[in-house]
């Protein structure tokens, strides 16, 4: 009930680009994890975002859901629920020369570089859309209790912090952040309860993030 009730006011403060209603198109196995029975009853059971594994699965299952748009990303949430973002103005190049070297972290260079094509340069918000996809991967492999697989955690820490870095640049820009702002605090209330050692990560060395 309180993910409904958090939930509800994460929409509440999103109005100004708007929640979408995705419609349930299958019904994949009941045997899956409860986050994974979500995403993918959101997509078709020939998804070409399908894997074998379940941890996968949810993170790319997420990116199938995820829609863009010229002026707002939108973010599958769960629950049947897609939340649009309006894009910041920041480029994925001023994020990648503003991320100090001591944080930069193992996935660093696979997304910076990523954030150098057409699609990316200019929608930093795709590091959001990175950050749920490996958030509800790191809930699926609680969910399973699944030993294997910790880097889930780890990148989704990463993601974190690179998103804190964007959302700082757009902040001292004074540009409208209230809506990137609810939804990163919304989203990082959900890693906490899902990642246990989630303050300890390796991302967070130096200092938490908080979306201040």
């Amino acid at each position: 009930m309180r993910y409904v009730a958090v939930t509800l006011l994460l929409l509440a403060s999103a109005t100004a680009s708007g929640v979408e209603f995705v419609d349930t198109v299958s019904r994949p196995l009941a045997t899956f994890p409860p986050t994974l029975l979500d995403i993918a009853s959101h997509l078709p059971l020939n998804t070409p975002y399908k894997d074998a594994d379940l941890i996968t699965y949810a993170h790319e299952g997420t990116h199938g859901l995820a829609r863009g748009a010229s002026t707002s990303h939108g973010i599958y949430i769960l629950r049947g629920l897609r939340v649009m973002i309006p894009t910041p103005p920041v480029t994925m190049l001023e994020v990648e020369r503003a991320v100090p070297e001591n944080r930069r972290g193992p996935v660093y260079k696979t997304y910076m570089n990523q954030g150098r094509h057409v699609g990316w340069k200019d929608q930093p918000l795709m590091l959001v859309d990175e950050w749920v996809a490996y958030t509800h991967g790191s809930m699926v492999r609680l969910e399973l209790g699944q030993v294997s697989r910790q880097e889930t955690d780890r990148y989704c820490g990463e993601l974190c912090f690179y998103v804190s870095v964007m959302y700082t640049i757009a902040k001292e820009r004074k540009a409208p952040t209230g809506e990137l702002r609810s939804f990163c605090r919304w989203n990082l209330d959900r890693c906490r309860k899902t990642i246990a050692n989630w303050d300890g990560l390796p991302a967070f060395a130096a200092g938490a993030v908080t979306f201040d």
